[in-house]
């Protein structure tokens, strides 16, 4: 299943599913349109992804142990969505741009936030 998240609510969604989902251990790829994939980052705590400014169409995705370890940003983005798995959990953020590329941060145990409140956050 996936979620679409419309442009006006890029901003908003993404701040939460930055504060729900902080030092979850991730893995960002990213696909060329031609079909091309790589790997940006692997197995790194996620800090954040944000909108940019409502004002232009940029996401930032930062992983690593600190903010500026790795930041991956996503020009001219044309779609957001959040894949689910079946019981509602989510799997991972799926970010299209218009050069055809799509950058996705996966989560490694993909959970729904429900089901980890109460426990600890990672040590940083």
């Amino acid at each position: 299943m996936r979620r679409n998240i419309p442009k006006e609510h890029w901003h908003e969604e993404l701040d939460s599913f930055s504060r729900q989902h902080e030092g979850w251990i991730v893995r960002v790829d990213v696909a060329d349109a031609d079909g091309q994939v790589r790997t940006e980052a692997r197995d790194l705590p996620l800090n954040g992804v944000s909108a940019d400014s409502p004002m232009n169409n940029r996401v930032d995705i930062m992983v690593g142990e600190e903010p500026d370890d790795h930041v991956t940003h996503v020009a001219e983005v044309v779609d957001v969505a959040i894949d689910l798995t079946d019981d509602g959990a989510e799997r991972a953020l799926r970010i299209r741009a218009a050069d055809g590329s799509t950058t996705v941060v996966e989560f490694r145990s993909p959970m729904r936030a429900a089901d980890v409140d109460g426990l600890p956050s990672p040590s940083r």
